[in-house]
């Protein structure tokens, strides 16, 4: 009877001591977990020139949005080339924006495809050889709702790209989104016309930020799923064989139906280079 006694005590003793420690707090779940969202995003802005070879202002034009970025890396440079078929550089894609923006005249540019205010008018289409100088950079806003970011997977035996673009969008009220993904190069070494510099123009001429191939659907962009704030896209192409890898660059833009952009993002091909962002334009040997 006392050791039956002796074991209830110890087990009532045993039970209280367990009801008195601390509970742990609950881990809540993904589900109930609130994510808190940034205000805004760090913003780089886009400039689009829209040239070709046999252009002798270009070089001009080139000149002036080279003058105006500086050293500022809030800005992205990609150059249509378009409207001639002897153009190497041409592609289909780029004459779709040229004709979407009613671009009539190279050399032609643009800033996020939105109207800057400068000297002479406030205008989307800017010639870049007379008012870039005019633009002041002090207009343009440096912050926006959506992030960009690009991770590429490139296969150097068989010359296959794979490009991840994913990001975050921190507001529900935006209009419909659309992302257009390609590669450009630089530091080809081909002619270009240039009346400022030559009688008959650079018979080899180091080429520079040229749009080479489009990896999105859609030149002006596909449409953007975004789901609890979160957009994410998988893009592929093979870099063909005359193109160095190296001087490759993915750059990726996030637009509101076309126009303007909202966010633009570039990242080199191969990781551990450049992808040509050290490379000017500039003619080397004259006819």
């Amino acid at each position: 009877m006392k050791t039956y006694r002796l074991f209830t005590f110890l087990a009532l003793a045993a039970t209280l001591l367990v009801a008195c420690e601390p509970k742990p707090e609950p881990t809540p779940s993904p589900e109930t977990e609130q994510e808190v969202l940034p205000a805004s995003f760090p913003r780089k802005h886009l400039i689009e020139e829209f040239t070709s070879q046999y252009c002798g202002y270009c070089p001009m034009g080139m000149d002036g949005i080279h003058s105006f970025m500086g050293t500022d890396t809030n800005f992205v440079l990609i150059l249509h080339h378009y409207g001639y078929q002897a153009d190497h550089f041409s592609v289909k894609g780029s004459l779709a924006i040229t004709n979407k923006l009613r671009v009539n005249g190279a050399p032609s540019a643009c800033i996020d495809r939105a109207k800057t205010k400068y000297t002479g008018g406030n205008t989307v289409i800017l010639n870049p050889a007379s008012d870039m100088a005019k633009v002041n950079k002090s207009q343009f806003v440096d912050t926006t709702y959506a992030s960009i970011n690009i991770k590429n997977t490139y296969n150097a035996e068989t010359r296959e790209l794979r490009v991840n673009v994913s990001g975050v969008v921190c507001t529900d009220d935006h209009p419909d989104l659309k992302l257009t993904v390609l590669v450009k190069e630089s530091g080809m070494i081909d002619f270009q016309a240039d009346y400022q510099k030559t009688t008959d123009g650079w018979k080899e001429f180091r080429h520079t930020n040229a749009v080479r191939a489009y990896l999105s659907d859609s030149p002006l962009g596909d449409s953007v799923f975004v789901n609890n704030h979160r957009y994410e896209d998988v893009f592929a192409v093979d870099i063909k064989e005359k193109w160095n890898a190296d001087n490759c660059m993915v750059v990726a833009f996030l637009s509101e139906d076309f126009q303007p952009i909202v966010q633009v993002a570039q990242k080199p091909v191969v990781e551990g280079t450049q992808g040509g962002a050290d490379i000017l334009h500039e003619g080397i040997t004259k006819y």
